[in-house]
């Protein structure tokens, strides 16, 4: 094509801006390449990483020997990275895979010419195919990844796994059904998304109840909604609000059923959070959806952190998880009110830290403090919630470490293992500041 019918096809710009158009596609296409030169460095050295701390498994009689290893310089390198030793962990894997059985996949990263995300569906694909069938992906699947985007790549290189794969559908399906999952992403405001791995019929099935029975409830609103409007008139003006909440002059069952404007959507979510919070559906009992009725069967076993202003007044203050999600106010003041104590916390409110903690016993309040203080495990990265975690002492009570805040922190039991099977050592500073001082020798506060 010349520049003449390129400049047709841009119509309003001028010859200029077409030149700086496409200088602008070039840097795009050149960024691309050095992306990919990037990334292909990372997983290299994430390679040797893998490579390394196996080699110091070698020989340990330990079991947990190679996981510990691994966990160790996984957590090295998410300090270098600034990544969560989670997925630090997960990219050291996948490096190992693209370095062991995938090379020229591997090769074609390197070279810039496919993304990490290429070379990560084809490892994907190929989990469950023996070392042959491994070997044959990888000889044809870069040369799909070079001309496609990653999406279109990922349909390709799953056909052509299953092509490859000598199983039978049900040793397939019997494999993949091992690996269902329920995981839960903090989105905005208070909510998030949950989302569940498992069994395609099973999963039909619940849905489709819940479909059945959100038109159910439809049906019945609906209903309710002609009988309200044939013995009383028109439907109260503005939004409904429950007995609960203070509407006096709502206390017509007939008349919450016939203000019902949930969608199926909304309906099927209350549905399936009734259904699991108390073991039978109320959502067909407006009164005692979205008042706070279903978080009655609610014992609440996570920490919390409420404001006193946000108790008096919803509208002021964030309350938290210990996870670190902002949480509805209203439900936290339910939560609150349901609760057999409370756990009052002084909290220094120009750095966050704890000045004093009200207490029964020492070491009740020690343990009440330090999951306020640490929330998760410590870590650098580590999301484990504190309550999940053990109590460790920097310096080992075998050894003279006071049970004592300034020597206590949170690790997750996999990084609590780690810490003593590798040799990382804990130095706190004031304010519950610490310094982890790795086996290579790097230091991390």
């Amino acid at each position: 094509m010349n520049n003449d019918a390129f400049d047709d096809l841009l119509t309003g710009l001028t010859g200029e801006q077409c030149d700086e158009a496409r200088e602008a596609l070039r840097r795009l296409e050149q960024a691309r390449r050095d992306a990919a030169l990037v990334e292909g460095r990372r997983v290299r050295a994430l390679a040797v990483l893998a490579r390394l701390a196996d080699a110091q498994a070698d020989g340990s009689s330990n079991s947990h020997a190679r996981a510990d290893a691994r966990r160790s310089l996984a957590a090295e390198a998410a300090c270098a990275l600034r990544v969560a030793p989670s997925e630090a962990r997960n990219e050291m894997n996948l490096a190992d895979t693209l370095d062991h059985d995938y090379p020229k996949t591997l090769a074609s990263l390197t070279d810039g010419r496919i993304s990490l995300k290429h070379a990560g569906h084809v490892a994907a694909a190929g989990g469950a195919l023996d070392a042959h069938a491994r070997a044959s992906l990888d000889d044809h699947a870069p040369a799909h990844a070079e001309t496609r985007t990653s999406r279109e790549f990922a349909k390709i290189v799953k056909k052509q796994a299953a092509d490859l794969d000598t199983r039978s559908l049900k040793e397939r399906h019997d494999a993949e059904r091992a690996r269902r999952y329920i995981s839960v992403r903090a989105g905005e405001y208070g909510m998030s998304l949950t989302q569940i791995y498992a069994p395609t019929v099973e999963t039909r099935a619940i849905l489709d109840i819940l479909d059945s029975r959100a038109h159910a409830i439809r049906r019945d609103r609906l209903r309710a909604m002609r009988e309200y409007e044939r013995e009383h008139g028109a439907l109260p003006d503005g939004e409904w609000t429950s007995p609960e909440s203070g509407r006096a002059d709502i206390t017509d069952r007939l008349e919450i059923a016939a203000t019902d404007d949930r969608s199926l959507m909304q309906i099927r979510v209350d549905l399936l959070q009734d259904v699991l919070l108390t073991a039978e559906p109320t959502g067909h009992e407006l009164a005692a959806s979205g008042t706070g009725a279903t978080l009655d069967q609610i014992r609440p076993t996570v920490h919390v952190t409420i404001p006193v202003d946000q108790l008096l007044d919803p509208d002021r203050g964030s309350g938290w998880l210990e996870s670190g999600e902002l949480a509805s106010p209203d439900t936290l003041r339910i939560l609150a009110g349901q609760a057999a104590g409370w756990e009052r916390l002084f909290i220094r409110p120009e750095d966050g830290t704890i000045a004093a903690a009200d207490h029964y016993r020492p070491t009740a309040a020690q343990k009440r403090a330090l999951l306020a203080r640490d929330m998760t495990c410590r870590i650098p990265g580590c999301e484990t919630t504190a309550r999940k975690c053990d109590i460790d002492h920097g310096h080992d009570y075998a050894l003279g470490g006071r049970t004592s805040l300034d020597n206590l922190e949170s690790l997750c039991p996999g990084h609590h293992q780690m810490k003593h099977q590798t040799g990382w050592r804990v130095r706190q500073r004031a304010g519950g500041v610490i310094e982890f001082t790795t086996p290579l020798g790097r230091i991390t506060t």
